[in-house]
């Protein structure tokens, strides 16, 4: 077992080093991060910190086997409500992504958030971040972005960047992003975007 040390402030006050695990399940599952605990409240060498309840966090790709629950999360929180079809390519697949996925204790699906595959650069772009609404107001969208920008840092990247629909744009910014260039309207929801940008640290 492979393990770094993040640390953890209970809320009681009672200062930890609690290494996070890397775990696998066949070829699929890469990592999962803290031990989830009812309340706790995680910092992180940037020192932002997330508070998560009940919720573990774990990387996959493509052939997880439970991959569809990702895409109908997807579907259902980012693109239903605004008409979109199942049938369109609102998915834009790429081989490679890795996934973020939050689980609660029970095991389902609270949110997720995809880092797509850049050989070579050391900009990496962010796409499809969503948590389910009864999840929402728990830090784990803040959560699934900190656990790929650490896995785009890992590979060697400088930057994330994504594309954000102007309802999160307060949202990105908390976390360090910066608005790039000009609005402009997503051709599958109608709503409008505008590229951000984040200098990872010690890039």
């Amino acid at each position: 077992m492979v393990a770094h040390s993040s640390t953890i402030d209970h809320v009681k006050g009672v200062t930890s080093q609690v290494p996070p695990l890397f775990v696998a399940f066949g070829e699929t599952c890469l990592y999962a991060s803290a031990m989830p605990v009812s309340s706790i409240r995680i910092s992180y060498a940037n020192s932002r910190e997330i508070h998560v309840s009940d919720a573990t966090i774990i990387r996959v790709h493509h052939a997880w086997e439970r991959f569809d629950e990702i895409q109908n999360l997807y579907f259902t929180v980012l693109y239903a409500d605004f008409g979109v079809p199942r049938g369109v390519d609102w998915y834009h697949d790429a081989n490679g992504s890795t996934f973020a996925v939050a689980l609660d204790d029970s095991g389902a699906i609270l949110g997720a958030a995809r880092l797509l595959p850049a050989p070579g650069s050391s900009s990496r772009q962010v796409r499809q971040v969503a948590v389910a609404p009864h999840a929402h107001g728990r830090g784990l969208g803040r959560l699934l972005i900190l656990n790929l920008e650490t896995l785009a840092a890992e590979e060697g990247a400088h930057e994330l960047w994504l594309n954000s629909r102007s309802s999160a744009y307060g949202f990105y910014e908390r976390l360090g992003f910066v608005r790039e260039g000009e609005e402009f309207e997503s051709e599958l929801t109608g709503i409008m975007h505008t590229t951000m940008r984040k200098r990872l640290p010690g890039a």
